[in-house]
């Protein structure tokens, strides 16, 4: 089992790599250091505005570090067919799982140190916490990320829905009650109780599963819907084929459907505007990436940091949808309309450009309701029409010659 594990594991590791290569690209790399760099002198320049009389910011670092429990889980990489194949082995399958435990418990521990390291100035401000005490918040946080993946693995086992419901809510309660009392009382008491439910948490484990099976489909789903969600983020800069989109009517969306003409120079406008619409692939990208950099826009308020971000923000969602262009290659009556490929390619610059000036229109309206000035709103205003004419005139005709 340890062995099938570790084939898994670099087999996955790989397809990460692979993914992340993509991902993480000369101008992607170079615009992320750019955003980390400012929202790090943002963050800066708040501190100084702190004082200890801020007292309500340790309940946001609490609840903070309270969901960043719920970043990372068990990648246990199990797959439908073991339900056929490990099932003879599956009193073994506990070795996997604790491999599973493992390789995971370290990721999972180095999102909290990061975390709570990004809270220390904010402690030492306005908690007055001293160099101990915040070692001592930090234990508890890894502590209880601990509880947080052992408790996962006991729930990949058949338990009633009673003791999921308690073993949850346990877990998540029992680590808002110790954040609590760390950051209000002293982080020495909590970093014993977190102990202490780390202790709990293992002696039930230990008895659990030697007692019960496995619940091989709902394990099996939770495993597909962990690297779904992974998946649907490199999506968000390149094409992944384990990401499908399904198709839904939309009529409330038909009245979209009159600007566009009913003639044969228009006929792939209005296939791929129907398209756009109905399918959930491209419209959920482009929807979740218009909210998330609208949002950034509004909080991290005008500058030339939120001009850039408009920017990069724009380049992401035309980026993604240049594959939309051949979305319908496989179908062959798009091949025997006598349709010019030119004129195709002119049906999807206009759809293009549409959506990237609605985007664009939502930027900025976050970037005005942020109180940016008059002359800040003309300079995004003309960055947005020079980018998006520079995405759809040469940028998209280079990627798809």
């Amino acid at each position: 089992m340890n062995e099938l594990y570790q084939k898994r594991l670099s087999r996955h590791l790989r397809q990460m790599l692979r993914y992340l290569r993509l991902v993480f690209n000369d101008h992607f790399v170079i615009a992320l250091m750019f955003f980390v760099g400012g929202l790090g002198l943002a963050y800066s320049s708040w501190l100084k505005t702190v004082t200890p009389r801020d007292s309500w910011i340790v309940v946001i670092v609490g609840l903070i570090l309270w969901l960043g429990l719920g970043i990372g889980r068990v990648a246990t990489l199990l797959e439908p067919a073991d339900v056929v194949f490990l099932l003879p082995r599956e009193y073994d399958l506990h070795g996997y799982l604790v491999k599973a435990w493992r390789y995971s418990w370290w990721l999972a521990q180095a999102v909290q140190v990061v975390l709570v390291g990004l809270t220390v100035p904010v402690l030492m401000l306005v908690d007055r916490l001293s160099g101990l005490s915040l070692l001592a918040l930090l234990l508890t946080q890894l502590a209880l990320k601990d509880s947080q993946l052992t408790g996962y693995v006991t729930r990949l086992y058949r338990l009633t829905h009673s003791q999921q419901r308690w073993s949850q809510l346990g877990n998540w309660g029992g680590a808002l009650f110790i954040l609590a009392l760390s950051l209000r009382v002293s982080p020495w008491l909590g970093l014993v109780l977190a102990l202490a439910l780390v202790a709990g948490q293992r002696l039930w484990h230990a008895r659990v599963w030697p007692t019960t099976v496995i619940a091989w489909r709902d394990d099996i789903q939770l495993e597909a819907n962990r690297m779904l969600g992974i998946y649907r983020f490199f999506n968000l800069f390149t094409d992944v084929p384990m990401v499908q989109g399904t198709v839904k009517r939309r009529r409330y969306l038909d009245w979209a459907f009159h600007w566009v003409p009913r003639d044969q120079q228009h006929a792939f406008n209005y296939l791929f505007a129907r398209g756009m619409v109905r399918g959930t692939e491209f419209s959920g990208l482009v929807t979740r990436l218009t909210i998330i950099g609208a949002i950034l826009l509004y909080f991290i308020g005008h500058g030339w940091l939120a001009i850039a971000l408009d920017v990069i923000f724009i380049y992401l969602i035309g980026f993604q949808l240049l594959p939309f262009y051949k979305r319908y290659d496989n179908i062959v009556f798009t091949h025997i309309y006598p349709i010019d490929l030119k004129q195709r390619f002119r049906n999807f610059q206009r759809l293009l450009t549409i959506i990237l000036s609605l985007t664009g229109v939502v930027f900025l309206i976050a970037f005005w309701l942020s109180n940016a000035s008059l002359v800040q709103v003309g300079i995004l205003v003309l960055a947005n029409v020079i980018e998006i004419y520079l995405l759809v005139a040469w940028y998209a005709k280079l990627r798809l010659a």
